[in-house]
């Protein structure tokens, strides 16, 4: 009976660590945010929704991609030794 009772709390175990590691994975995943902005972008082109409520969803889903892409990167260190050689930038402001 012993076994038995282990071996159904290992597999329970087992089970719930993979949906627990699928449900992290997918939260770090950006590709939904990505197809919901598209989405949003489509219904503006088709006149399903206004430019404000286009803009109010673009303004949502970047902050949560960059989010999502922050602990990614991780922080920036430098030495004494090191040198700048060029800047990198990304601008997420629409241009009226």
């Amino acid at each position: 009976m012993f076994i038995l009772d282990s071996l159904l709390i290992g597999s329970l175990r087992f089970v719930l660590d993979k949906v627990v590691a699928a449900a992290e994975s997918e939260s770090q995943d950006d590709a939904s945010l990505h197809g919901e902005l598209l989405e949003a972008q489509m219904r503006l082109e088709l006149g399903e929704i206004s430019e404000n409520d286009f803009t109010a969803i673009e303004s949502k889903v970047l902050a949560q991609i960059r989010e999502i892409r922050g602990p990614q990167r991780g922080a920036l260190t430098m030495s004494s030794e090191d040198t700048i050689t060029g800047v990198e930038v990304e601008s997420f402001k629409s241009e009226d």
